[in-house]
């Protein structure tokens, strides 16, 4: 098993693709980050469906029940020495704590929010990641980022502004979730260049099943043989989405790839529609638009700083 275990870790990793395509590492960095923000979105979508039958702390244990297996069969006995005893762990453990926070804070919100509104709200956290790229990785943040980044943040107000009656108390949820998310993935920055995603992953699901699993004596609810496979998947389509975004900051700067989350506002607005029959309000497209529009303006801006450098 170590030794399959090994080799599929190793072809997971997006460096023979880029080398076989070749794209540049940011290049390479955005398209897995949007095929990660997309693989995302349909995790969401699923989860919204569950939490209005089961407790979000159930269907977490669950998800990373799925995901710890799945790291221990592909990344081998490795992955729990190199997770649970590097160098990083305390960093690491941080990481998985303030993921579990920002998660559980996240989905069970989910029932009382639309999707395209929830997930909406939590693109904040592109732009306080962006402002934490500075001071916290050293990275330099060009005016036109800035730029772009605050009219992301405007299209995110209006987006995300309640309407119909939503309540308050989920909304400031998903906003305290987007803020501790945004310093989750400052450390996954930091963590990256030492340790695999295996290696996060694996430590990240040990976490939600410990803490998870406190819970289940209160509020276990036995699921049907659909709701379990769902549940299951959602560890599958989360640990594919861990890995991708990981590869994806491991090579572009996290602050160019933070506001490529803004796609996932996209498939927000498509798995809404064809599984919740959502339509969002004239001010969530206004601010969809110039969310996209910010997106565009950093990929096109990185763009031409890389054939400036190229020769």
């Amino acid at each position: 098993m170590l030794r399959v275990g090994r080799l599929t870790s190793q072809s997971f990793t997006v460096s023979r693709w880029q080398a076989r395509s070749g794209l540049g590492p940011t290049a390479t960095g955005f398209l897995v980050v949007l095929l990660a923000y997309f693989t995302f979105a349909l995790h969401d979508a699923l989860v919204k469906l569950l939490v209005t039958h089961f407790a979000a702390s159930e269907i977490l244990f669950m998800r990373s029940l799925t995901a710890l297996a799945l790291c221990l069969v592909i990344g081998g006995r490795s992955t729990v020495t190199r997770g649970l005893f590097s160098p990083m762990r305390g960093k690491l453990l941080g990481r998985a704590v303030l993921t579990f926070v920002a998660w559980l804070l996240y989905y069970s919100s989910g029932r009382y929010l639309g999707l395209a509104q929830m997930i909406t709200i939590y693109f904040a956290s592109p732009l306080l990641i962006a402002v934490m790229a500075g001071p916290l990785l050293g990275e330099r943040v060009p005016p036109i980022r800035w730029v772009a980044l605050a009219l992301g943040f405007v299209g995110v107000v209006l987006a995300a502004r309640p309407h119909g009656g939503s309540p308050l108390l989920p909304v400031i949820c998903v906003g305290t979730a987007a803020v501790i998310w945004a310093y989750a993935m400052i450390l996954m920055r930091q963590i990256s260049a030492e340790l695999r995603g295996w290696d996060q992953v694996f430590v990240i699901a040990v976490l939600f099943l410990v803490g998870c699993g406190a819970s289940l004596p209160f509020v276990w609810k036995t699921p049907s043989l659909p709701s379990l496979l769902m549940m299951l998947g959602l560890g599958v389509l989360s640990t594919i989405a861990q890995l991708l975004l990981i590869e994806g900051v491991k090579l572009a700067q996290a602050s160019v790839v933070a506001p490529m989350e803004f796609s996932g506002l996209l498939w927000s607005f498509v798995f809404g529609y064809l599984i919740f029959g959502d339509v969002p309000p004239a001010g969530v497209f206004m601010g969809a638009g110039l969310i996209l529009t910010s997106g565009a303006m950093v990929v096109t801006s990185e763009l031409r700083r890389s054939r400036r450098i190229g020769p």
